[in-house]
Parts: C-alpha cells; sequence; structure tokens
C-alpha cells in the first residue's frame, strides 16, 4: 500500500509528529510505502519527504491572509506542484493533516476530488469549521456563519474579517469538494465536525498516541538530580511550547498560585519565554524555569512532577497530557475541549476555565494526599498503554488505511 502524507511541516509541531510517527512506521513494514510532502521548514534527511511548496509563494499566500483575510489561497504553483506529484507517485490512499499554514491552496479539495483516491484527513485543530481560526475559544459564531469575527488578532492574523464569505468556502471542505474520512483525535471535535458538516462527512475518533517507552515513570529522585531540582519539595510541573501564548493560560495557572493551601512546594515551567510568562505572577513563589525540553528531558520533566497542570482555553487532545498520563504523573487543569476524556477514570482533577480558585484546590489537594496521587499515578500509566500507546495509534491508522484504500 502507498499512503501519500501531507502536512504544514515535517519536524515542527504537533501534527507533523504525528504525521511523522505514521510516515516512520509505515517505511519499516513489508509491502508499504510512504511519501512525506510537506510546504515549509527545514528540508530533512528523509528521502521519502518532499517539500513542495515554494517559499515565495508561502510569503504571498500569508501576506493575502493577512491583509484581506482571506485564506487557502497564493500558493497556486505549489499546489499543482503536489497535484503533479499524486499523478506521478499514484497513492493508493491520500492522509491529509493540517492543509492550514499558508502552504496549500483549498482547491486541493476538488483536484483530488475528482481522482476518485480515498482520502484521510485528520483535524488537529477546529480551523476547518470556522470561517477563520483553528481555536475558536468560547466564541460559537461558527455555528452561525462566523462574520464580526473577535479574534482577529490570533492565527492566521488578519486586518479585515472575511470570516462569513470564508466560513462559505471552508465548508465546502466537508463533504461538498470532495469526500474525505475525517479522522479527529477527540470525541468532542468528532461531535463539533458531524455538526459542521450537517452529517454529509463520515467522522471516526483515533486518539493520539505517546512513546510510552520514552515517557515511563522512572525515579524521581534521580529525575530531579538531572534538572537541578530539590527532593524536599513537592513540584508542580506547567509545560507550553511557548509560556506567551495566550491559549496556553498561563496567566491563569500562575494567578492560581497565590490560592494554594499546601505546603513545601513549587513550580517548573517548560517552555519559551519564560521570563515573559513570569511578568504574570503577582507574588514570589518559589519556581525553576527549564526553558524548552524535548526527549529524554521531557520525560525527566514529568518524572520529576508530583502533578502536571494543563490550563488551556482551547486545546484539542494536547500531547503534553498525554506525556504526563504516561509517566504516571496526575493531571490537574480546566475542563475544556479534549482534555476531559483524557484526564477522566481517576487520572486528576479538572475545573471549569478561568477557575483559579477551585484550580488552586484541585492543586492543593492533589499535594497534600500523597495516598490519593500514588493511586491515581497508576490510573494514569495504566490508561497511557492500554489507550494512548504509539503501537495501537500507528495500528487504527494501518487498519483504516486498508479499508479505505481496499487492500486485504
Amino acid at each position: 500500500m502507498r499512503v501519500l502524507r501531507v502536512n504544514t511541516e515535517y519536524s515542527r509541531g504537533g501534527a507533523a509528529g504525528k504525521a511523522r510517527a505514521l510516515h516512520e512506521a509505515a517505511r519499516s513494514m513489508p509491502g508499504s510505502e510512504s511519501l512525506f510532502a510537506f510546504g515549509r521548514g527545514p528540508r530533512p534527511l528523509d528521502s521519502a519527504a518532499l517539500r513542495f511548496a515554494f517559499p515565495l509563494e508561502v510569503g504571498l499566500h500569508a501576506l493575502l491572509t493577512r491583509l484581506t483575510g482571506i485564506q487557502g489561497y497564493g500558493t497556486w504553483m505549489s499546489t499543482r506542484r503536489l497535484l503533479r506529484v499524486i499523478g506521478e507517485w499514484k497513492p493508493d490512499v491520500i492522509h491529509f493533516h493540517n492543509i492550514h499554514g499558508y502552504y496549500l491552496d483549498i482547491s486541493i479539495a476538488e483536484a483530488v476530488g475528482s481522482m476518485g483516491i480515498p482520502v484521510v484527513w485528520t483535524l488537529h485543530d477546529a480551523w476547518p469549521l470556522t470561517g477563520r481560526c483553528a481555536y475558536f475559544f468560547d466564541c460559537d459564531r461558527w455555528r452561525i456563519g462566523c462574520g464580526r469575527c473577535p479574534n482577529l488578532l490570533t492565527y492566521p492574523r488578519a486586518f479585515f474579517d472575511s470570516s462569513r464569505g470564508m466560513w462559505r468556502r471552508k465548508r465546502r471542505l466537508l463533504g461538498e469538494a470532495w469526500d474525505p474520512l475525517v479522522v479527529a483525535p477527540s470525541r468532542w471535535l468528532a461531535e463539533l465536525a458531524v455538526e459542521a458538516s450537517s452529517g454529509r462527512c463520515r467522522v471516526k475518533v483515533i486518539p493520539n498516541g505517546v512513546d510510552t517507552s520514552r515517557f515511563h515513570p522512572r525515579s524521581r529522585r534521580e529525575a530531579r538530580a538531572r534538572l537541578g531540582l530539590r527532593e524536599d519539595r513537592k513540584v508542580v510541573l506547567f509545560a507550553a511550547a511557548d509560556l506567551r501564548d495566550e491559549r496556553k493560560g498561563v496567566m491563569y495557572f500562575l494567578e492560581s498560585l497565590r490560592h494554594i493551601q499546601a505546603k513545601g512546594w513549587e513550580v517548573i515551567t517548560v517552555g519559551r519565554n519564560a521570563r515573559a510568562a513570569k511578568a504574570f505572577l503577582r507574588q514570589p513563589v518559589a519556581m525553576k524555569q527549564l526553558g524548552y525540553l524535548s526527549g529524554e528531558s521531557l520525560a525527566d520533566a514529568f518524572c520529576a512532577a508530583d502533578l502536571y497542570c494543563i490550563t488551556a482555553m482551547d486545546d484539542n487532545f494536547p500531547t503534553t497530557v498525554l506525556e504526563s498520563l504516561s509517566c504516571g504523573t496526575p493531571v490537574v487543569g480546566f475542563a475544556v475541549g479534549g482534555i476531559p476524556e483524557q484526564v477522566s477514570g481517576g487520572c486528576g482533577m479538572l475545573v471549569a476555565p478561568r477557575d483559579v480558585k477551585g484550580l488552586a484546590r484541585a492543586i492543593g489537594v492533589l499535594l497534600e494526599d500523597d495516598g490519593l496521587r500514588q493511586e491515581m499515578a497508576q490510573v494514569c500509566r495504566e490508561k497511557a498503554v492500554v489507550e494512548y500507546g504509539r503501537k495501537r495509534f500507528i495500528e487504527r491508522y494501518i487498519s483504516l488505511y486498508r479499508e479505505e484504500g481496499g487492500a486485504q
């Protein structure tokens, strides 16, 4: 079976990581071929990866979006180049991930739809459902046709509101311009996709996977020693790729620290721009900023922590939660998006968004109750291994490709 995977980038971002895991697994399977086509970012050493978008067009696409608010236009030649690759390589299945990011025209849908090649489309965010944004926060205007967008400064930033017209154009992607099998990592997003498509699209849930062999429980003492942390304090971890990202809600996390009723604890943060984020802190708190971590160092951070806090204001199925569960670290945070599906069955405690006092109470309860944390830790690890292991994630997609591509 030949599967062509398409995403904005090859190496950066959560969607790229999921696509790359499937790509690498397929390349190691007998009788399976995979080509990873991407639009932006550095070229990898991978001989089965192709950056097809022209940088000049990517810049033009981004400029058009910024000036007019119109998305999915400006990379006509790049899109034609991808279509030529499809015609020459002749995949059995095309697996699209993010199709936004200034690298691909949305006309790709009609062009691919006319080829008769089965399409799998994984939604990593809500961009296809709205007239503009990838994360709509508390706004419900995507349900009524958008227009009067309150979030013009969020990605993809624009000076003019063209969300009503774009809403109509993007709605054609949901079962009219082509007939993709839409995959959502969470039941939450899957239900929204069914609603947005008025039932036209076939929608399936496949949760994201995590490398449970890398992110696994390990000696807390040794993990803390490697990170230069004290052994005599409870540790609350907060992690985000960019700690200034408003969507990650660092200000609510830092505000909650004022209300925690517990003794002998400190905070560690993982992510870029920690100094800027710390500006939200209103009182002195014992805090160690570790900067951006990945791989074994990131696993150490989850294992060194007594609990992980996520205060995202909008999220689909965050990888950091899966990594925390896999390391046996309970999760506290806001009940938004697909997070309640991850933190269920005794894996942590969630509160309503922006409820900083409720969040502080949850953090305090877990910091003070060692027995409860230990019980949750075991449940977290078991859930990660059984439901979110990378092997199962890959097997689900391979089965899906066979069903869609007609392979036996």
